[in-house]
């Protein structure tokens, strides 16, 4: 596996920069440049895409009757896809996410979820909630994916800061190493289209297989999931 400071002696190499003897205290202009390239990077390419495996997660919580539950210090953002959230308990229902306050306090007034479990992020960076409503009954459970912050790891623990000269570098190297080069050259006044513009294809490319088997519908009806198809939490013997 890459290490950080392998790409990024690659990547000083490329820009024609001597790599320092240890990245992490390095503190030469072009060596904190460098680092800075890297970080706008990493950001960008959370934000972009979902990524498998370690970067994005599954955390199971368990209902206790509250609204609100603590998420994980390394919480970025859920996946974008609209089971993102959903019951692993009775009904296997996908969360609806509200997304502004004054529809989260109608909800809540009105109290209209009927059978439905709607939900909301709340918080900032390290402390981020998940708010349901309705509350989460006790010992009822939903599964969360979420997108990580910790892009890179040390002895197998997940870090979003990079402070150990061995950390091991949790995206494909190459697209790192253009996302850095084609930065770095742009704030230098360099031609760096082209760099950029094989940063952009590899990372549509990687998009694009994220997606999985995609079909054409010529108008005809689509294919139900089981979450498509609501069902009360309790139905009657009679």
């Amino acid at each position: 596996m890459t290490t950080v400071a392998g790409l990024m002696n690659r990547a000083a190499r490329e820009c024609k920069i001597t790599p320092p003897g240890a990245w992490v205290p390095a503190t030469g202009l072009s060596h904190m440049e460098l680092k800075d390239n890297l970080s706008e990077t990493v950001e960008e390419l959370l934000e972009r895409l979902d990524w498998p495996y370690p970067i994005t997660k599954d955390l199971i919580l368990t209902g206790s009757g509250s609204e609100n539950y603590d998420l994980p210090e390394d919480f970025l953002r859920l996946t974008r896809d609209s089971l993102a959230v959903y019951e692993t308990t009775t009904t296997r229902r996908a969360g609806i996410p509200v997304t502004s306050n004054g529809a989260w306090s109608h909800l809540k007034q009105t109290g209209s979820a009927g059978g439905n479990r709607y939900y909301r992020i709340s918080g900032s960076d390290e402390v981020y909630q998940i708010d349901f409503y309705r509350p989460l009954e006790p010992n009822h459970s939903v599964t969360i994916s979420y997108v990580s912050k910790n892009w890179n790891a040390v002895r197998g623990v997940g870090s979003g800061d990079w402070d150990d000269e061995d950390a091991v570098l949790l995206f494909p190297r190459d697209l790192v190493q253009m996302g850095i080069v084609w930065r770095f050259r742009r704030a230098k006044g360099l031609p760096y289209a082209d760099r950029l513009n094989e940063y952009e294809g590899r990372l549509s490319r990687l998009v694009n297989d994220a997606r999985g088997v995609r079909t054409i519908n010529f108008g005809g009806s689509t294919m139900c999931s089981p979450f498509d198809i609501p069902v009360p939490d309790y139905i009657p013997s009679t």
